[in-house]
């Protein structure tokens, strides 16, 4: 008995030998298997402590993207500039009609190791675009870095909400950091690395008179700041609650502002409403860079036009141009620049879109399916 026992150990140890020993010749003359095996989990480490990773995937990212991710904490000091003359003197406006919009770019953190390159371009293109759509320059607050420190941010919301009158379409745009701090609250990174978390900005607009608004989050999670919606209001986010949203070096900007604000609506690809620059995008975008894809949640209200009341379509597109060094961000539009190239001719790309229904006042929900790849 003792020698069968003997026997099947003897057995499995060479069994076991065997293997392993296979596993080294494979990893010998197959590197990319043990590679594979080894390869990190990208951004594992991105969330803020205490709050489950975004999904990500096991392939590497194109060489030109970069996550919008924010840090637990910054290494340095913050850098601070004064916001614009214009917050320091709303406090006994009439709200008014037309269209009002405050954007804010915030590449520059404190410290060094976590500043975007994409996020004042993307700002700056919002300016833009309500320019070349006829909203007047005091109509329009851009902030960018170091002027959009948490508190401006707030105050920011609170110059849109005294500015638009019932009649008037009210922006709030956000280019920067977000950073997620529980299953359903998401903040806004200010400047100065304090925080404006979404229930805080949605009591703010909660006082909003306008009747249409359009809150933009070029951020990751930026799907998640459902707080701040409301009948007659359109969320548009880069990214879902839950996931991240990528920069691209090879046109410096947000997926979502490179094609839904630059190419739809400054370059003239798709009409001036909110819905139809979002299904240019879309579908743009999951065509050449699948995994990309905004979204967006509507009332399915009438379709929201930009322009003011008798403002008129601008006829040529300002060229591509980074924002200059050194802006005030006054809210002034940056100068005329010579017209690009008219846009590719051919029929436009059909929407890409998936309509549901919730039980909350967003009545139809329009979104767009995101993957974190």
């Amino acid at each position: 008995m003792d020698k069968v026992v003997r026997g099947r150990t003897t057995r499995v140890i060479a069994l076991v030998v065997a293997l392993a020993v296979g596993a080294l010749v494979v990893a010998r003359f197959h590197p990319q298997s043990s590679a594979a095996l080894a390869r990190p989990r990208a951004f594992a480490t991105a969330a803020p402590l205490g709050v489950p990773s975004p999904p990500v995937a096991d392939t590497p990212l194109p060489p030109a993207d970069s996550p919008i991710v924010a840090p637990d904490h910054f290494d340095g000091p913050a850098a601070s500039a004064p916001p614009p003359a214009a917050l320091s003197r709303f406090g006994n406006v009439r709200p008014s009609g037309g269209t009002w919009a405050v954007m804010i770019g915030i590449n520059d953190y404190p410290g060094t190791s976590h500043d975007l390159r994409a996020a004042v371009a993307d700002a700056a293109d919002m300016n833009v675009a309500l320019a070349q759509f006829g909203v007047p320059a005091d109509h329009r607050l851009l902030l960018q870095d170091g002027q959009a420190t948490a508190d401006v941010v707030r105050q920011s919301a609170d110059w849109l909400v005294a500015h638009a009158g019932p009649d008037a379409v009210a922006v709030f745009f956000y280019a920067g950091h977000v950073r997620k701090l529980a299953r359903t609250t998401e903040a806004i990174v200010g400047a100065d690395g304090n925080l404006v978390t979404d229930a805080d900005l949605a009591s703010r607009l909660a006082r909003l008179q306008a009747r249409r608004a359009w809150i933009v989050m070029a951020s990751c999670f930026g799907g998640g700041f459902t707080e701040a919606l409301a009948p007659g209001r359109i969320l548009t986010a880069a990214a879902g609650a839950d996931d991240l949203a990528y920069e691209n070096a090879s046109f410096d900007r947000s997926y979502l502002v490179e094609y839904m604000i630059r190419q739809a609506m400054i370059e003239g690809r798709a009409s001036g409403t909110v819905e139809d620059a979002f299904n240019y995008a879309r579908a743009a975008i999951a065509r050449e860079h699948p995994g990309r894809e905004p979204v967006e949640i509507d009332d399915g209200a009438a379709p929201l036009d930009l322009r003011p009341p008798g403002a008129k379509p601008a006829s040529t597109a300002p060229a591509r141009s980074a924002p200059a060094s050194g802006s005030t961000g006054s809210g002034q539009a940056p100068p005329p620049s010579p017209p690009p190239s008219p846009p590719p001719s051919g029929p436009r790309p059909p929407a890409s879109t998936t309509t549901t229904t919730q039980a909350n006042t967003c009545g139809n929900v329009t979104l767009g399916m995101v993957r974190c790849s």
